[in-house]
């Protein structure tokens, strides 16, 4: 059987708290093993992998995807290892490596943590995520290259949204482990909210993280 190699590629609008972003960095760097790592930022980033900075620009998802042409362009792996400033990974979710080329693998083991006002300090079930994804390098460019080339090269938060193709998940590539990924809301992101799987109850301890008043306190006290 074949392994495929992957690079860790970072992308952020670094909107987010510097102090819990700096914490997100220094755990993918302590879990991410050997792959090499490529980041994507609008602030420079300081021994972080081969890092790009594109300057500031509008918080939005054709932004984004902006960020991430430019990358996928640095990539010499047929695969990417996604990793964002507003996840939490485990190490399993590093140290898996594609078997097949296939346009995704998402890992099926994630969480929500709210860190808002008014939001008790429970984990909420997503299931998986864009944001938890090992994906083909061409696949993505074949989606993002269409949408973006032609356009101007950095859109405003109001402007349409370019057409990138929303990929559905296939279950047939998921993969997950006993220990889960947990992504934040914080309300600096593009958005505020996402959307959870309501038949599972929400946790207020998780495998490996923790309670998320541990977790809360470590990445934002």
């Amino acid at each position: 059987m074949e392994i495929l190699d992957t690079t860790v590629l970072y992308f952020t609008s670094d909107t987010e708290d510097e102090r819990f972003t700096e914490r997100v960095r220094e755990k993918i760097l302590e879990l991410k093993g050997d792959l090499p790592l490529v980041s994507v930022s609008q602030k420079p980033l300081s021994n972080f992998g081969k890092n790009i900075c594109v300057g500031v620009h509008d918080n939005c998802y054709a932004n984004q995807f902006r960020q991430v042409q430019i990358g996928l362009n640095e990539v010499t792996t047929p695969f990417v290892t996604v990793a964002e400033a507003d996840y939490l990974y485990p190490p399993e979710y590093f140290a898996f490596r594609p078997t097949e080329i296939i346009p995704y693998y998402r890992y099926d083991n994630v969480w929500v943590c709210y860190h808002l006002r008014g939001k008790k300090p429970w984990f909420y079930f997503k299931g998986n995520s864009n944001g938890c994804q090992v994906i083909n390098k061409e696949f993505w460019l074949y989606d993002i290259n269409p949408a973006l080339d032609g356009k101007k090269e950095w859109f405003n938060k109001d402007d349409p949204m370019p057409p990138i193709p929303r990929v559905p998940t296939d279950r047939n590539y998921l993969w997950k482990s006993d220990n889960p990924a947990i992504t934040f809301k914080t309300g600096r992101g593009v958005r505020t909210h996402t959307t959870v799987i309501k038949k599972v109850l929400p946790k207020h301890t998780l495998p490996y993280w923790g309670s998320a008043d541990e977790i809360r306190k470590e990445m934002f006290g």
